[in-house]
């Protein structure tokens, strides 16, 4: 299957950069960036069974939020530098980890801008924060469903928020992708 959503932004950041500008006093130092993907990556999925969540895939929301939802990332994803990060619009959104006085930990994407080394995934395996002088190493997350959408938090011990149902989880990415 052809995700046509990808093919369609790859067309149009192409589009978008071959735009130029009114001329400025040095034309020759321009360049024109191209940025077509068409490369999908395999899924990270929820795999704790018998929860609410279970083969839910991490996904950015419309927010920016670090969700989980019916169909996650459909481009590559890449594990460099002990990153965890999903290819979109000719950058990477970087899943980072907050910080937090609880034991669960906000999870945030930041386009471009990657502030987490301590991820450890690959196909096939399960995502796991390598241990920090704040908490040890693991592979916890807490789902919390807030206004209707799973958002996900690094759960380094027992605290949940108040309020909202919360599922622990693990998230493993998968190996196969469906072009």
């Amino acid at each position: 299957m052809v995700h046509w959503k990808n093919f369609a932004l790859g067309l149009l950041s192409l589009a978008a950069s071959s735009l130029k500008a009114a001329p400025m006093a040095d034309v020759s130092a321009r360049t024109t960036a191209i940025c077509f993907i068409v490369v999908h990556g395999p899924p990270i999925t929820a795999i704790t069974p018998g929860t609410a969540v279970t083969g839910l895939e991490l996904a950015r929301s419309s927010t920016g939020a670090v969700t989980l939802a019916d169909s996650g990332f459909e481009t590559l994803i890449s594990y460099n530098n002990g990153g965890l990060g999903e290819f979109a619009f000719c950058a990477y959104y970087w899943l980072n980890i907050g910080t937090s006085t609880h034991s669960y930990k906000p999870l945030s994407w930041g386009y471009g801008d990657q502030e987490t080394f301590n991820w450890s995934a690959g196909a096939g395996q399960i995502v796991t924060a390598l241990g920090t002088s704040t908490y040890s190493t693991t592979s916890a997350f807490l789902a919390c469903n807030e206004s209707d959408s799973w958002v996900l938090y690094l759960q380094t011990g027992n605290d949940v928020p108040s309020g909202v149902t919360c599922v622990e989880t693990q998230l493993e990415v998968g190996t196969t992708t469906t072009i």
